[in-house]
């Protein structure tokens, strides 16, 4: 005997016998339940009621499981209860976000109990996720603050910034729905508010402006809410019938640029000996925002500098005598921003210590710092000492200059003068990045000999003498380059030091854009039929090659960019399709027709073939021209077809890829009379009307929309049967609960499907839908 069998047997005892004393009944609660994805937090599912026989009893209800677990269901909810009978609601949780594509089908098990007894039955309710139409975004709030994108103010042109992701696409966008839809609309991305400067693709990339920030876009306002250097941005995203809003900020953030400077390279100072310990020797100053100063070379114990202030002091006493090496020190000092401390700059600091109590002859200035341009001539005397000898008068002494130089024999002295020596020319590898350092030495001539060294430290500034130059130039492109494709470089040059150190920009850039290193690029699309040659007009502009930014220098180099053709376009021809009527007698030097095709790429000469319609080989073509064969025929009729459909393709010749273009040449032959031949006998001739004869032959032959109409319907019309016989199998045994998930696993991985029948929007159509789960 089967299960169903003697569950029918228990269930006619138990009403034989009468209702078990406190057993609950769960009164209206359905096997199966369809609940729509969309369907919003809080929402009830299904109320139903539970009651206890008999009456003196209390009843206990409770959700007990969730299959597949989740916290998307609420606990029970119990209302207008009494002792024996109570109304239950199952509703949709806070946290609640059901979607098909994850999980569609929920097992809610739920128990009940007649308390004092200890018997308790459960029951499931089986809720299947439909799944909606609806095109979602995400949430409503993300304007306030909660979906932004920082981005700096000196972005590349064009640089993916954010990727729209939905929360819920449409079923338009599903391809299983695509497939079988005629007027398929693509979800399209656009901007509310498209005064901004972004741009949105189809694929829902947001992308920074074409040209980059300006400097008043990364301070534009955009609203209230909003600080500066904030866009708001409204995404609407659209399916042909719906539509949804994707909220987003756009932070610009600014770009820190060094600010901190001395106004000088070198300082110089002079101080006695024996002065005592933390005396004030010099203070240096840079402009700039929150400063501090730090001695980075040498690594010295004998001076110090205040962070804040910049005063350098000696750390003990200065005595020459105890420590000689002192006479003559050279700090390198940092100023730096302490909140950006890669804005820094540096001055080198001089200090001279002087003997005490010296008797030798005394100078002024006691050390010599200059800077002077780098174009100072041969012979220009830069300084005339003024020198003293208390003892015995200036006119003895003598002026001279220290034997180490560097670079040697740069300067000379006449007399008190000092004089330059050789050219002092920046651009040389060899004389850039050195400073002139020398030594002036001041003798007295006397027994013994006492003598004053003025040290002398030459820095020489950069001049910009010299334009920026580039040669003319031709670069050549394919027509079909990519966006990105390298042309070569400009190769500008300046013979200023630091050499080559150029700016390029292009006054009319075109498809073309160029880099801070003088590469070329293509930016847009080329064509060769359009415009073979653009003639760019490209700026060159020298930097850092004078103190005064005034004196930079520019100049214009001209370049010619070729556009090289490229086979991309296939031939056309002027009568794609045409019909001629010939004779059955006709001559194989008749001309049939003429095709007259032409192909917009240059350098192309047109092949032609039959490759298709011509039955037993005859008609044949000769370049651009249709010709016959002999045909086949008879006295009487044409024992060829007398319809030839011929396809002639029109090739093009040129490398790969190749492109050809087919006519349709239909070619109709009628029979013609055989010619008589006349002779001297005189007869009377009668002429013949020629016969035509037609056969007309019927058949049908349908379209394919048609055949595939009809295919399906057969297709749907099995399926629907297949359907009834299960429904008719699952209604004779109403007490197994049938799977309604038809699982298909293979190897790897499962995936579950629903089949769901519903109508179709064609009329006298049906489909079926199959969802992925």
């Amino acid at each position: 005997m089967g299960g169903w069998h003697l569950y029918l047997l228990l269930l006619l005892m138990v009403s034989a016998v009468g209702p078990v004393t406190g057993a609950p009944v769960f009164l209206n609660l359905p096997s199966t339940m369809n609940v729509s994805e969309s369907a919003a937090p809080g929402t009830v599912v299904y109320s139903f009621t539970v009651s206890c026989v008999p009456s003196n009893t209390t009843l206990d209800v409770s959700l007990t499981s969730i299959s597949p677990s989740t916290s998307f269901f609420n606990p029970v909810n119990k209302y207008n209860c009494s002792a024996d009978i109570c109304n239950i609601q199952v509703s949709l949780s806070a946290s609640a976000a059901l979607d098909a594509r994850v999980e569609n089908l929920y097992a809610l098990t739920f128990r009940a109990q007649c308390l004092p007894e200890t018997t308790s039955i459960e029951s499931q309710l089986f809720l299947y996720i439909i799944p909606s139409e609806s095109l979602e975004c995400g949430t409503i709030f993300a304007h306030l603050g909660l979906e932004e994108v920082q981005v700096p103010e000196d972005i590349d042109p064009g640089t993916e910034i954010y990727f729209t992701v939905l929360k819920r696409g449409s079923l338009l966008t599903d391809p299983l729905n695509v497939s079988t839809m005629k007027n398929f609309i693509p979800t399209q991305y656009t901007f509310a508010n498209s005064s901004g400067p972004f741009t949105i693709t189809q694929q829902g990339k947001v992308l920074a402006p074409t040209t980059g920030f300006s400097r008043e876009q990364a301070g534009k306002v955009h609203s209230v809410l909003f600080p500066l250097q904030t866009f708001f941005l409204d995404i609407v995203v659209t399916d042909g019938r719906r539509s949804c809003h994707k909220f987003l900020t756009v932070k610009v953030l600014p770009v820190y640029h060094n600010k901190v400077n001395f106004t000088k390279s070198l300082v110089a100072v002079s101080v006695l000996e024996n002065g005592g310990p933390l005396q004030n020797i010099i203070q240096v100053n840079a402009s700039g925002e929150n400063v501090r100063y730090q001695i980075i070379a040498p690594f010295t114990n004998d001076f110090t500098i205040e962070p804040e202030s910049g005063i350098i002091k000696n750390t003990f006493n200065l005595n020459l005598q105890l420590n000689p090496d002192l006479a003559q020190t050279q700090l390198l000092v940092k100023a730096y921003n302490m909140l950006h401390p890669e804005d820094s700059a540096t001055i080198t600091v001089n200090i001279t210590v002087q003997w005490r109590n010296l008797q030798g002859p005394s100078c002024e200035p006691a050390i010599f710092v200059c800077e002077i341009p780098e174009t100072t001539s041969y012979g220009r005397s830069l300084i005339t000492l003024s020198c003293q000898d208390a003892e015995h008068g200036n006119s003895s002494l003598v002026y001279s200059m220290e034997d180490l130089q560097s670079p040697q024999y740069s300067f000379r002295m006449d007399g008190p003068s000092l004089l330059v020596n050789t050219t002092l020319d920046y651009d040389s590898e060899v004389r850039a990045q050195f400073p002139y350092q020398a030594s002036i030495l001041v003798s007295d001539r006397r027994t013994p000999l006492k003598t004053t060294r003025v040290p002398v430290l030459v820095t020489v500034s950069r001049v910009n003498e010299y334009a920026p130059e580039c040669s003319q130039q031709v670069f050549y492109v394919k027509e079909n380059a990519p966006f990105g494709y390298a042309l070569g470089n400009v190769n500008g040059t300046d013979r200023d030091y630091p050499f080559n150190n150029i700016e390029y920009s292009i006054l009319w850039a075109g498809p073309f854009y160029i880099d801070k290193k003088g590469e070329l690029y293509v930016l847009g699309p080329l064509n060769y039929e359009e415009q073979q040659s653009y003639n760019l007009a490209i700026m060159l502009k020298d930097l850092d090659n004078d103190v005064d930014p005034k004196k930079w220098k520019s100049n214009i180099c001209n370049v010619t960019v070729n556009v090289q053709d490229v086979n991309d376009e296939p031939p056309e021809c002027v009568q794609p399709f045409g019909k001629v009527l010939v004779c059955s007698r006709v001559a194989r030097s008749q001309l049939i027709m003429q095709l007259e095709c032409k192909d917009q790429d240059q350098r192309s000469d047109l092949s032609y073939s039959i490759v298709g319609g011509n039955i037993n080989g005859r008609f044949r073509v000769d370049g651009d021209k249709l010709l016959p064969n002999t045909l086949s025929f008879d006295e009487t009729h044409v024992l060829d077809p007398p319809i030839f459909e011929l396809l002639v393709q029109v090739t093009d010749n040129r490398d790969t890829p190749r492109f050809s273009t087919t006519v349709t040449i239909i070619v109709s032959v009628i029979s013609c009379s055989t010619a008589v031949t006349t002779t001297t006998t005189t007869t009377t001739t009668v002429s013949k009307k020629p016969i035509i004869l037609h056969r007309t032959k019927e058949y049908w032959a349908p379209d394919p929309w048609f055949v595939v109409v009809l295919t399906l319907t057969g297709a749907l019309l099995l399926s629907a049967l297949g359907l009834l016989f299960w429904r008719f199998c699952w209604m004779k045994a109403p007490g197994e609960v049938s799977h309604p998930l038809l699982q298909n696993r293979g190897k790897g991985g499962e995936r579950n499907y629903i089949m769901t029948e519903e109508p179709s929007k064609d009329k006298g159509k049906d489909s079926v839908d199959v969802l992925s789960l």
